[in-house]
């Protein structure tokens, strides 16, 4: 068994717990996303990934995984769209206003299905 460490401060022993150092990540818009549901809704579920060093491998698996289906669903709802270069060239207002209507589908499908579950 592994002997424990106390600290004295103002006559109170308090026990000298250490976390690993978490290596610094950088996150795209989905795992910050993620990372703060976990915070507020999920905070046992986020302390375990803390506490067992796993928080930064999980949150980078991920972002990975989603920004890659979020490309995917983007594609493909361009092509059913018909939303193409063409369409951008001829007019412009058009194909912005599609985009914008195909990202948000695309959110709100990911939000509902990836990030808040």
């Amino acid at each position: 068994m592994k002997e424990i460490k106390y600290l004295e401060v103002d006559g109170l022993l308090y026990p000298d717990l250490k976390m690993l150092s978490q290596k610094k990540t950088q996150l795209t818009k989905f795992g910050r996303m993620r990372l703060n549901y976990l915070k507020k809704y999920r905070p046992i579920f986020f302390t375990n990934l803390l506490v067992s060093d796993e928080l930064n491998d999980y949150l980078l698996k991920f972002d990975d995984n989603v920004n890659e289906i979020y490309d995917v669903l983007i594609e493909q709802y361009k092509k059913k769209m018909n939303v193409t270069e063409r369409l951008k060239g001829k007019d412009q207002m058009n194909w912005i206003y599609e985009m914008n209507n195909i990202q948000n589908e695309v959110m709100d499908f990911i939000k509902l299905n990836y990030l808040y579950n």
